[in-house]
């Protein structure tokens, strides 16, 4: 039997899942500094070197994880991101977890409007670009081979393992993190 306080938080992860499941492999769900969340972070420069490791492009979605009265997110202009200010701030989001597509090229920045947050270090600039990077060129040096006396060159053969979709991997992190960040509320 679930315990009538669980219901709501279920009903939001099952309301999530169901949100997973419709996202398209072209674009990509961030959760915002990965297992750690949204929350003050352990330095100040802790979002700018998880953003430094990610690829943003129009379309992908930064997933804010965070408790709803405990955090929030707040979109903001480069120059009250700069100081933590808030003369032209652009949107307010107030219930956690908290889902921003990105729309638009050009940079985003966001921070928590919470006390002292943003200058801990709750804060978050990203760049977002029109279109994902090409993958890396890896070339297959069996086409190559050099001073062969056979003319044919041999075709590798297919790997037996199928990789998993970006989307599926990407569902996955974000399952894991919601339900640890769903436990967590629960217990506090």
């Amino acid at each position: 039997m679930v315990p009538a306080s669980l219901v709501p938080r279920l009903f939001l992860l099952l309301a999530f899942l169901g949100f997973l499941t419709g996202v398209s492999e072209a674009h990509k769900n961030h959760v915002v500094g990965g297992s750690f969340g949204w929350k003050i972070p352990p330095n100040l420069t802790f979002y700018k070197e998880w953003a430094a490791t990610k690829t943003f492009v129009v379309g992908d979605r930064l997933v804010f994880l965070y408790r709803s009265g405990a955090q929030n997110v707040l979109e903001v202009s480069a120059e009250d991101y700069k100081r933590c200010g808030s003369s032209n701030v652009t949107n307010m989001y107030y219930i956690g977890p908290t889902i921003v597509e990105l729309e638009t090229p050009g940079s985003h920045f966001f921070y928590s409007g919470v006390g002292l947050h943003c200058e801990a270090g709750q804060k978050l600039a990203v760049d977002v670009g029109t279109t994902a990077p090409p993958p890396p060129f890896v070339a297959d040096e069996s086409l190559y081979s050099i001073g062969s006396d056979d003319d044919t060159a041999q075709t590798p053969a297919p790997s037996p393992v199928k990789p998993v979709s970006g989307a599926a991997t990407t569902g996955i992190a974000l399952l894991a993190a919601l339900s640890a960040c769903l436990l967590h509320a629960s217990l506090v």
